[in-house]
């Protein structure tokens, strides 16, 4: 009795079959070098390439999950692989595209195709996605022709233009709605948070008068509560990264800017946009400063015993943001927006110092009962907070906190002031409310707004479910400030104005409903994210102007006579302006029902760094000093600039590098371009193109080659990960198996290099051998991941025998000298148990195995002996050599081949070099193919193909280590 026993499927036997099996097996193995993909015949060599270039990109934009499957797949295309035909939609979708070149311009590293001209435009790499998001990612420009003339109305003024007028469609919006159905949350450990949730969740109920929190929410506000100083003294930091404070702290910080915004829009309607923000900022730090002072208060932060001798007050204004973050995780936007209410008791009301003398009205006010003032100081001396407490000699009290004492009297005075305001108003009968406090009055649609703009303004209110009165609201927000400009009198008529109030105000909730589906999703996964799946990034013009093209705001935007109405920045506004009219309908009831475009949106968001941050990071890997320096060209009010970057390698060679952009581009844009192009031309080799470059780029070509080649050195596991999702010095080709294509690529950099002869330095020699150790038996390889199913289904058990198996072959392989060694002293072991046949072909065959190939004959005889056993059948096996290849051909009666040996045989061909396992309905064919004996190869490709053939670092070690020390150490690192 084994293993098998209970998970071998058992069918009927098979008819018999002729001796020249073993023939037949691998001449069906040989015709696989092709693969049918939605009808069309691709190359498995082009797929391995197609899959690389899709797994980069989808590490660019930190999608994990799909970068690992590309990778695993491409893997599994070798010649005369069997790789699964159903493949994801989305995968199917991406690969159809870039094989028949419909991704428009392509992802970061890809700019040219071999024989493209020379690209006219520049965008970040980062928006530049595989055509699955064409329409995403263009500019608004790219997707809309210019807009057709409308006609003239009182309202939207003249439009003479020499063009003809085309007759008005109606342009077709999708209108769909859908509720977001988020994936379930990970929970804290209990070991962590304890009863510590329970008390938080009292302290909120007290402050907001009352509230029942659920399980899930109790136990994250216990976690909300902790610092990172605690989490690492607790030895909690394995279980959950201090990343998941940070996410919590920053979907916290951009729920409180909504809530702030929302009650500031309630009685405040300033003239201009900038005011609105700098009110804003005035509002945001006191109302942190207040929660702060309340955590403080109650004692609901958790530090470490370091951090509690003289914590800082942005501890205690942390952990507040990360209870507020945790309340909207869990769906309690209301609680947190009481809880901000009952500790900063300004939220509704202009704030104290905000150009109103708070201390001068209480003091008028008050004037016959009197007034005074007691203060205390909390906190270290550099982070103080002051506290003061005003009393009348009636026995009215109020309090107030502030960073000086000035500060803490004017909230105080101001907090009395909000809590008898019949006395203030009796002291000064005749004061006015200030311009920007005035209410507004609830805009109004135009009367003739033109067809465009009315049937935009439909489409969205039935888009967002607003209904009929919020078309007044929806009409402001499509209204551009250059219309405003050109017809006052309509917008006066109809109470509006532009749309630069709404604008600012969407732009936070934009932020606050990408920080919440990020935040959703990162903590559905794991409570451990690394620092990419933990990054929340500010959304940009680009972003939002995106979501403004699909919602083809264009079609209905009123605009100037001079203005397109289709520059980024307009749609971009446009686009905010619609989201924040929604918010001011639905409030948080967006963060679980939306319209299905706006949700795309935003799961379709970057949460990365732009090109400028990547080549900094690749810079800093290499040891590349650079910097950038800019030329202004054209008029005052058409400057174009052109960014030149100077980079400084680890030898002290300089290059410079200037990148034009067409038209009008700014110091941002102009950066961006240099460093995207930089990255373009330093992925020109992997694609075979390095001919067509012209001389200035071959040039900076070759400086980045030699750069990384004298500036790499001892790079981190982190680093690594990033070198390989880049690509960088063919790592990607090695560790998916494509020697052929790390031969070719190693040709082509090889003028580039002038190497010659000349030695390889150490640290790529370390670098490879470290890259494929870490996508062999890293931690996200797939025999650790087959490891570690935790399943009780016999598939999982298979999996898990399977990593075990492999492991065993890859770290320690038997003792015997040949192949027939192994095979004699396996068939020794296994004839008595089972019947076993043995067929030698091999002749006088000259084969000469890597270590790593005698264990994956002796562990694959060992998988299939022990299925036969278990099913109660016979095992033939067949060997024989041709072209410098050794097949090993397994037949298995009455065993489900498929579900016994499937997950075996493809993690012994992604983790084994030179090794191919391949599965048919009643057999196992095994493929160890010899090293090849090609021309002599340069010294890169050399310690390329040398790294690829070696064992794992462990069996690299000294000589002098034990080998059960080895063994043991691998079974600590691959289940720990």
């Amino acid at each position: 009795m084994n293993r098998w026993v209970g998970i071998v499927s058992l069918r009927e036997t098979a008819p018999p079959t002729p001796v020249h099996r073993i023939a037949l097996a691998i001449d069906a193995a040989r015709n696989r070098t092709s693969y049918q993909l939605a009808g069309q015949k691709v190359s498995y060599a082009r797929m391995r390439s197609a899959l690389r270039r899709l797994g980069q990109d989808h590490a660019r934009h930190h999608e994990w999950q799909r970068y690992e499957y590309c990778v695993d797949l491409a893997s599994d295309f070798f010649d005369g692989g069997h790789p699964p035909t159903g493949l994801p939609a989305w995968l199917t979708s991406e690969l159809q595209s870039l094989l028949d070149g419909r991704s428009g311009t392509p992802s970061t590293g890809r700019r040219r195709a071999q024989a493209a001209p020379r690209r006219t435009d520049s965008r970040p790499g980062h928006q530049r996605r595989a055509s699955t998001r064409r329409s995403l990612t263009a500019s608004p420009e790219t997707i809309h022709p210019a807009r057709p003339v409308r006609s003239a109305s009182p309202e939207t003024g003249p439009r003479p233009s020499s063009e003809p007028v085309r007759p008005y469609s109606r342009a077709e919006r999708r209108l769909d709605v859908h509720d977001v159905i988020f994936p379930a949350l990970c929970m804290p450990p209990v070991s962590l948070v304890g009863e510590y949730g329970q008390e938080i969740a009292e302290n909120v109920g007290k402050a907001v008068g009352g509230w029942n929190a659920g399980p899930e929410a109790t136990t994250w506000l216990g976690l909300a509560a902790e610092h990172r100083s605690h989490l690492f003294e607790s030895h909690h930091a394995d279980q959950v990264t201090p990343h998941v404070l940070g996410l919590l702290d920053r979907l916290g910080a951009t729920a409180l800017d909504v809530i702030l915004l929302d009650a500031y829009t309630q009685w405040a309607t300033p003239r201009k946009a900038g005011e609105q923000s700098s009110q804003h900022a005035h509002r945001r730090a006191a109302a942190n400063l207040a929660l702060g002072a309340w955590a403080t208060k109650h004692g609901l932060v958790r530090m470490g015993a370091g951090e509690a001798q003289q914590p800082a007050r942005s501890v205690f204004e942390g952990v507040a943001r990360q209870i507020l973050g945790a309340l909207s995780l869990c769906g309690e936007h209301e609680i947190a927006r009481r809880l901000v209410a009952s500790v900063w008791h300004d939220l509704d009301h202009p704030s104290s110092g905000a150009g109103t003398d708070s201390v001068t009205l209480a003091q008028t006010a008050f004037q016959k009962e009197g007034l005074t003032y007691d203060y205390n100081e909390e906190g270290p001396d550099h982070r103080k907070v002051f506290r003061a407490a005003v009393r009348t000699g009636t026995g009215r009290t109020a309090e107030g906190i502030g960073q000086s004492k000035k500060a803490a009297r004017a909230a105080a005075a101001q907090a009395l002031l909000d809590a008898y305001p019949q006395v203030a108003a009796a002291a000064s009968p005749g004061r006015k409310a200030t311009p920007a406090n005035l209410p507004a009055a609830s805009p109004r649609p135009y009367p003739q707004p033109g067809n465009r703009h009315r049937d935009a303004v439909s489409d969205l209110a039935a888009m967002f479910e607003l209904g009929h009165r919020t078309h007044g609201l929806l009409a402001q927000a499509l209204t551009h400030v250059s219309w405003v400009h050109e017809n006052q009198e309509a917008a006066t008529a109809a109470r509006q104005r532009d749309n630069h109030l709404l604008a600012h105000h969407g732009s936070h909730v934009v932020d606050y409903l990408a920080a919440h589906v990020r935040v959703r999703r990162a903590l559905a996964h794991g409570l451990t994210p690394d620092e990419d799946e933990a990054r929340i990034l500010t959304s940009s013009d680009d972003d939002t102007a995106r979501l403004g093209a699909t919602l083809q705001l264009t079609e209905g935007l009123l605009t100037s006579r001079g203005e397109s109405g289709q520059g980024r920045t307009a749609v971009s506004d446009a686009a905010q302006a619609v989201v924040a009219a929604a918010w001011r309908v639905h409030g948080p009831r967006l963060l679980g029902r939306r319209p299905a475009i706006l949700d795309d949106w935003l799961s379709s968001l970057d949460h990365q760094h732009d090109p400028v941050t990547v080549l900094n990071a690749m810079a800093t890997t290499y040891g590349i000093d650079h910097e950038y320096t800019y030329d202004v060209s054209g008029p005052d009010h058409l400057k174009c600039y052109a960014a030149t970057i100077s980079l400084r390698d680890a030898q002290g060679r300089v290059h410079r590098w200037t990148e034009h952009l067409p038209g009008t581009s700014g110091k941002p844009e102009a950066k961006k371009a240099t460093a995207e192009a930089l990255l373009d031309i330093l992925t020109a080799p992997i694609n075979g193109v390095v001919d067509d470059l012209p001389a200035s780029e071959r040039d900076l070509l070759a400086f980045l080659l030699r750069a990384q080649l004298d500036g790499l050195g001892r790079p981190t596991e982190r680093q690594r990960a990033r070198i390989l999702a880049r690509g960088d010095l063919g790592t990607d080709l090695l560790t998916t198996g494509d020697t052929a294509a790390f031969l070719a690529w190693a040709e082509r950099v090889r003028p580039l290099l002038g190497q010659g002869d000349t030695a390889v330095p150490d640290a790529l020699r370390e670098l490879y051998r470290k890259v494929l150790d870490d996508a062999r038996i890293g931690p996200g390889s797939l025999l650790r991941r087959m490891a570690a199913d935790t399943g009780s289904d016999a598939a999982s058990v298979v999996r898990r025998n399977a990593a075990d198996a492999v492991r065993r072959a890859l770290s320690s392989g038997p003792q015997a000298a040949s192949v027939r060694d192994v095979v004699q002293d396996w068939w020794r072991d296994q004839a008595p148990a089972t019947g076993v046949t043995v067929r030698d072909d091999m002749r006088q065959e000259v084969f000469r195995p890597l270590p790593v190939h005698l264990g994956a004959l002796d562990e694959t005889l060992t998988w299939c002996g022990e299925a036969a056993e278990a099913a109660g059948t016979r095992i033939d096996v067949e060997l024989t050599v041709q072209e410098g290849t050794l097949h090993v051909w397994l037949g298995l009666g009455k065993v489900d081949v498929r579900t016994a040996c499937d997950d075996f045989a493809r993690l012994l061909s992604h983790t084994l070099p030179y090794t191919d396992c391949l599965v048919g309905d009643d057999h196992v064919l095994l493929r160890l193919h010899g090293r090849p004996e090609t021309d002599p190869v340069c010294p890169l490709a050399a310690a390329g193909m040398d790294a690829y053939v070696s064992g794992p670092l462990e069996r690299r070690r000294p000589a002098g280590e034990a080998a059960d020390e080895l063994v043991g150490a691998r079974d600590e690192q691959l289940y720990s």
